[in-house]
């Protein structure tokens, strides 16, 4: 990954940890710093300790910051290099301050605890969950900046954190003013920036895999069938209202069954290890459900592929999010097949 500013006199980078709120911004960019004896600044409390907003959103129960007013504040700071900035926006910051601009991605039912435990709920809670889901971070990111300084980490667990705080560690080591050209690849995954790609042959993190479905009538009573799932609530019209539902419903576990599919459909031979599952909102029958299968990890071994997925459905017209979670599987190759049907 290219230095972002090849005429800079600075003799240490600049890095900017951003991602939704509950990623790990703070906790990283804090770690960091104490490694690395880099000064880390939290735009959030720069901004309460030096008044730089322009009051209190109540809806949003935050400052709404002055984006002028802390360029400003952070202009000469900035010059000197050595730092590390965390904030949940990026693209009001000048690009020539950074050399990597690192996005924290958090697994959306890890995300959804972590934000209700501080107390986030309503349109608080919603908006960041569904900026999560879109990857807006991610995008804002990578308008705002030069792609080969733009890169996406994982940040579910403890662990994930200490990862990728060695190889930050490694990487802030390593730089130098005469090394434009420094690449950063964090040692536990493979890197890429995440956009889906249609029309790539090899699979990267960040690539998004779809397929739509309507289930059908049929598709509920097969499944049945096959599983022996005859509970009412997916035949009875009025077993499904008295438990608070407009119809009877598909099946779960036929919803997610979407994403082996999807996943074997573009990776024959794959071989399924695990998928968590949080159902968040009801299908019923007729519903055209998108199901979106993204690589976030990647690692090689033994001549195959282990890969960590983020899996979610969707209704299509709404966007509601109807079920998420995690998968993860290994792969003889990273060659995607496209299938005909793939959205």
């Amino acid at each position: 990954m290219a230095g972002a500013n090849s005429g800079t006199r600075r003799q240490k980078p600049n890095i900017l940890i951003t991602g939704t709120p509950g990623t790990g911004k703070s906790t990283t960019a804090s770690a960091l710093a104490e490694a690395t004896n880099l000064k880390h600044i939290c735009v959030g409390d720069l901004v309460k300790e030096k008044s730089l907003h322009d009051g209190w959103d109540d809806q949003f129960e935050s400052h709404v910051i002055n984006e002028d007013l802390v360029v400003d504040e952070l202009e000469d700071v900035m010059e000197g290099g050595g730092n590390i900035v965390d904030y949940h926006g990026c693209d009001f910051f000048p690009e020539r301050w950074f050399d990597l601009v690192v996005v924290l991605q958090t697994e959306n039912s890890v995300l959804y605890d972590r934000l209700t435990r501080r107390g986030y709920s309503g349109t608080k809670l919603s908006n960041n969950i569904e900026c999560e889901i879109f990857q807006v971070m991610l995008e804002e990111a990578s308008d705002s900046y030069k792609e080969e300084i733009v890169t996406a980490m994982q940040s579910d667990t403890i662990e994930d954190i200490s990862d990728n705080v060695a190889s930050l560690t490694e990487w802030i080591e390593s730089w130098s003013e005469t090394m434009l050209a420094k690449t950063f690849v964090p040692r536990h995954v493979l890197v890429s920036r995440c956009f889906s790609s249609v029309n790539s042959k090899t699979l990267k993190v960040g690539d998004v895999l779809r397929e739509a479905r309507v289930f059908t009538s049929e598709d509920v009573k097969g499944y049945a069938e096959v599983s022996h799932d005859w509970n009412p609530l997916h035949f009875d019209q009025e077993s499904a209202r008295k438990a608070g539902f407009e119809n009877p419903l598909v099946h779960g576990m036929l919803v997610s069954s979407m994403f082996p599919h999807i996943i074997s459909s573009h990776f024959p031979g794959a071989v399924y290890l695990s998928q968590t599952l949080h159902f968040r909102s009801p299908v019923y029958i007729g519903d055209d459900i998108l199901g979106i299968v993204q690589a976030a990890a990647l690692r090689e071994t033994k001549n195959k592929y282990i890969v960590k997925f983020s899996t979610k459905c969707i209704k299509k017209h709404s966007e509601l999010l109807v079920l998420d979670g995690d998968a993860t599987a290994i792969l003889p190759n990273l060659e995607m097949l496209q299938p005909s049907h793939s959205e």
